[in-house]
């Protein structure tokens, strides 16, 4: 054998080196890109799920507003009233 041939064989692992290398950190960076995109996949149904309860308590906080407002109205007619009986047993 000789020198150019030593030399190819050279260039020829090198080559082969670099494009193994070429390909793991293709490899590499598209696993990061799968596993990003399911953490953000995962991150925005945890948000929607978030959304939704607020939603759920802000609508049942409402209806006890309501509800709270009817009865304290009902208790101030009440009240009303036995102030008025009062007033007319003195």
């Amino acid at each position: 054998m000789d020198t150019a041939d030593d030399w190819y064989g050279l260039f020829f692992g090198l080559g082969f080196l670099i494009l193994v290398t070429i390909i793991l950190v293709v490899i590499l960076i598209q696993i990061g890109a799968f596993t990003r995109a399911r953490i953000a996949r995962r991150e925005q149904a945890q948000e929607q799920e978030m959304i939704d309860r607020y939603e759920s308590l802000a609508g049942r906080s409402a209806q006890h507003q309501e509800t709270t407002s009817a009865e304290l109205t009902t208790i101030r007619e009440r009240l009303d009233s036995i102030e008025t009986m009062l007033r007319e047993v003195e």
